[in-house]
């Protein structure tokens, strides 16, 4: 007798790219089989986002379809939007079965609905309530490149746009042992980079007595023996102390790439939006981290058309992101989420002003972007080879500092770490490979 086959599809962030790995991997366990077509599998699972109304809306779509192209699969959703929006979506004729975020890693209830044995979940349960990050080694990680491992979930702010503390509760952190074992249970499997996830990285630690520092993990990984590399995937600019910069500079594992939001370069909008720091701030901490790592590449989000933001404001904004001159920036239109505080803000933006004000910021990042990889023609610098894109197409790779290249390569060297030097062709950018990328490497030039 054939087993039962499952395809999971996975919304939004790197965290929820981890949820789904601990998800497969249990069903697997179970006597599941995955499978990578969504629309053919017998078990059909939606890992939802709700940071948007778009990624509501797009949620609704995609179960919609799942049931009009499968009509005979089992539809379970998962996820932010299923932990925000019980009800609604367990009212969707589509949907078999709702988990929430607090229940989304025990599949024990998902298989006996399966089998005609369970329920629909009615209730989410606290996501507020007190309790240790919800933590599962993973044997592997579907994508043979890059992992995403969760070292932390929740956050304690209070931003005036974000409904993310309420489907994902409090911080809560996952132990530094749990995070070291996993690191080498990845790098015996062949993977080269592991990012680092969580919905707040920078406040690792805080919850533990007594308290620790997100430096403290990453010191702990670079005193260990494991010799992959660590991406950090975002952290809030009073979360990069001087001692961080530091080890960041001196290590050959934490690669020099940083992600620090941003959301508006206007004091008056940072305070309405409630975010903890000002642009005086923000700007101290990329100049020591250019002065410190002139070749690091540092990106940020921002949110355009924030309840109140004036022209002025925004003028303020895209004079502070030239100033700084950061490599690349996530533009966001601001999405109204019911339950935030800015839900009930007066002066709500047009949303021609904020699709115009988006579109002139993300103009420029495509040219900072651009002029990022320009910089360092000429130098060579440690990659990873990322998946063929599709049958005939060139490989690319991505270097420590995230620069895209295209590559002339074999695909066994995909997931390889290699040496490449880095010259343009017109307007695109390639590598020539060098060579095999060593644990202990000679310093990039």
């Amino acid at each position: 007798m054939s087993r039962p086959t499952f395809a999971i599809h996975t919304m939004g962030c790197k965290l929820n790219f981890y949820d789904s790995e601990v998800i497969g991997q249990a069903l697997e366990a179970k006597g599941f089989e995955r499978q990578r077509d969504m629309f053919s599998a017998d078990l059909t699972i939606l890992n939802s986002c709700t940071v948007t109304n778009n990624s509501d809306s797009e949620s609704r779509n995609l179960i919609r379809k799942f049931r009009r192209t499968n009509p005979n699969s089992f539809i379970v959703v998962t996820g932010c939007y299923a932990q925000a929006a019980t009800q609604q979506i367990r009212a969707m004729e589509e949907v078999d079965l709702v988990t929430t975020n607090v229940d989304k890693y025990n599949v024990d209830p998902i298989i006996e609905a399966f089998h005609g044995a369970g329920h629909v979940i009615d209730e989410a349960h606290d996501i507020m309530e007190k309790r240790p990050a919800e933590f599962r080694l993973l044997e592997k990680f579907e994508a043979k490149t890059r992992a995403f491992i969760k070292i932390q979930d929740g956050c304690n702010l209070r931003c005036a746009y974000c409904i993310i503390p309420f489907v994902r509760g409090n911080n809560r952190s996952v132990p530094i042992s749990d995070i070291l074992d996993q690191l080498r249970i990845l790098e015996q499997q062949g993977i080269e980079e592991v990012v680092l996830t969580g919905i707040h990285i920078g406040t690792w630690g805080r919850d533990y007595r007594p308290r620790l520092h997100f430096t403290d993990l990453l010191q702990a990984i670079e005193d260990s023996e494991i010799q992959m590399w660590i991406r950090i995937s975002s952290l809030d600019s009073p979360e990069i102390p001087d001692r961080m910069i530091e080890l960041i500079q001196s290590s050959t594992k934490i690669v020099p790439h940083l992600h620090i939001p941003l959301q508006a370069g206007s004091n008056a909008t940072l305070r309405r939006m409630r975010r903890i720091y000002k642009v005086e701030q923000y700007r101290n901490r990329i100049e020591t981290l250019r002065r410190a790592m002139p070749h690091i590449c540092l990106g940020a989000d921002v949110i355009v058309g924030f309840p109140g933001e004036t022209d002025e404001e925004f003028a303020e904004t895209e004079a502070f992101i030239r100033e700084i001159s950061l490599d690349y920036l996530h533009v966001f239109p601001y999405s109204n989420r019911t339950g935030t505080a800015a839900a009930d803000f007066e002066n709500h933006i047009n949303g021609r002003i904020s699709k115009n004000r988006g579109r002139i910021l993300r103009e420029w990042s495509n040219e900072q972007r651009h002029a990022h990889g320009l910089r360092h023609i000429g130098a060579t610098r440690p990659a990873i080879v990322l998946p063929q894109p599709r049958a005939g197409k060139p490989f690319t790779a991505l270097t420590d500092n995230y620069i895209e290249i295209g590559l002339e390569i074999g695909p066994e060297m995909v997931g390889r770490r290699i040496w490449v030097e880095i010259e343009q062709d017109g307007t695109d950018l390639i590598g020539r490979f060098q060579r095999v990328f060593q644990a202990d490497p000679v310093a990039a030039t």
